[in-house]
This record gives structure tokens, sequence and C-alpha cells, in this order.
């Protein structure tokens, strides 16, 4: 049997603002407190992809100290990274998911808050995509 690693690395995330734009432009959304999904599937380029991209992002706006916005970061990151491999069975595999993950709430949030958050979104797109 195959061990699960739970790793996120660098080709996992999305980066190209390319991507991102298009992401944000043409992309399905949802939210599930205090995280907001926005999705799309794209065709695949090549078999070494990774089956989905991820971006997490904590508004400036809502948290002007660095610090907290990292720390937030660090939660949602750290939430997909332990809950990805539920997800990855139900994405097709000639298709790979582009995903931005956005904090929406005000005042920082324990760790099981934003995990159950992100484990019902992983939930939500396994759905949508099943």
């Amino acid at each position: 049997m195959i061990a699960i690693r739970y790793t996120f690395k660098v080709y996992e995330r999305l980066k190209r603002e390319q991507h991102i734009n298009t992401l944000f432009l043409t992309g399905k959304a949802f939210s599930v407190f205090p995280v907001r999904f926005i999705y799309i599937l794209i065709p695949r380029k090549g078999e070494a992809a990774s089956p989905a991209q991820v971006g997490f992002s904590v508004p400036k706006k809502k948290f002007r100290s660095s610090v907290h916005r990292h720390r937030i970061r660090r939660l949602m990151v750290e939430a997909w990274r332990l809950n990805k491999h539920t997800l990855y069975p139900s994405i097709p595999q000639d298709k790979q998911l582009h995903l931005f993950l956005i904090f929406t709430d005000i005042k920082i949030q324990e760790y099981e808050t934003v995990k159950d958050a992100v484990v019902k979104g992983i939930g939500k797109l396994a759905e949508s995509m099943g």
C-alpha cells in the first residue's frame, strides 16, 4: 500500500498571472464561511502536471498587519495540504483544477474553523465534479 504524502509542492501552487486572471474572469465561485472558493477546470497539460493548482489570499483591507495575514494564509494552506487527497480522485484525468481560496471573515479564526470550511469546500467541489 502506498502512503499518502501530505505535501504542498511548488508545482501545486497557482502562480501565473494569466491563470489567475482567467480564473477570476471565468471561474465559478461559492462560499463556505469564512473561506470563498473560486475554481475552474482547464485541459491538463502533460501527465506530470498536478491534478490541482491552488492559490490563497487574505485581503489587506481586512487585515492590515502582515503577520495576521500570513498566519491566516498558513492556516488555509495547512488545511488544504492535509485534506486535498479527498478531492483528487474526483478530478477528471484529462482536466486540471485551478482553485483560489480567499479568507472573508474580519477576525482571525482558529485552525479548526478554517479546516472545517476547507473540508466542506472540498466536499462541494468533489460533488460538482462527480
